[in-house]
């Protein structure tokens, strides 16, 4: 029987919406590969919210179109409830998988990303052109170890952590008893 240590945690998928062409498509496969891990995926693109706002395609067409237009007190009011629901998954995840461009800002992902930082927990970092393209500043805030060339890489780790066979570092898993979760 296989072990499920990672049963009930809790993992925020952050990655750039506001510019990517499919943003729902990696964490797509996340869910799918993770599915029998029995992880609790927050999704930016689906929250948990009874009254969240998603951020899909149309959402995001019409952000695009207020800002266009100079609605920015209405476009103002829309992101900062965003935010606060999107910081409020990352302070409730138990870790983040992370998917960035080193080509490409992504603010809101580059925010949860510190702020998950700071927190000390464990970050999955995936940079689309690989760990050698990856900022210089990201590697001054995060181990070495949490950056990735591809998202295969990752979820094979959460694998290995979930079913034992890899130990976690206690100074960044900060996990509650299974009974607590």
């Amino acid at each position: 029987m296989t072990k499920h240590l990672l049963n009930r945690t809790k993992c925020y998928l952050a990655g750039n919406i506001e510019n990517s062409n499919a943003p729902s498509q990696w964490r797509d496969m996340v869910k799918t590969e993770l599915k029998d891990t029995g992880i609790i995926l927050f999704d930016p693109l689906n929250k948990p919210f009874l009254d969240s706002v998603n951020e899909d395609k149309e959402h995001v067409a019409r952000l695009a179109k207020l800002r266009a237009e100079g609605g920015y007190k209405e476009l103002s009011k829309i992101m900062r409830k965003i935010r606060v629901e999107d910081l409020s998954l990352v302070d409730r995840a138990d870790f983040l998988i992370a998917c960035i461009s080193a080509k490409t800002a992504s603010w809101g992902t580059a925010e949860e990303v510190f702020w998950a930082n700071r927190m000390k927990k464990p970050i999955f970092l995936v940079v689309a052109e690989g760990r050698r393209a990856c900022p210089f500043w990201i590697f001054g805030t995060l181990p070495d170890d949490q950056i990735y060339d591809n998202l295969e890489d990752v979820v094979a780790v959460i694998k290995k952590l979930d079913s034992g066979e890899k130990t976690m570092d206690l100074s960044r898993w900060k996990i509650f008893r299974e009974e607590y979760r």
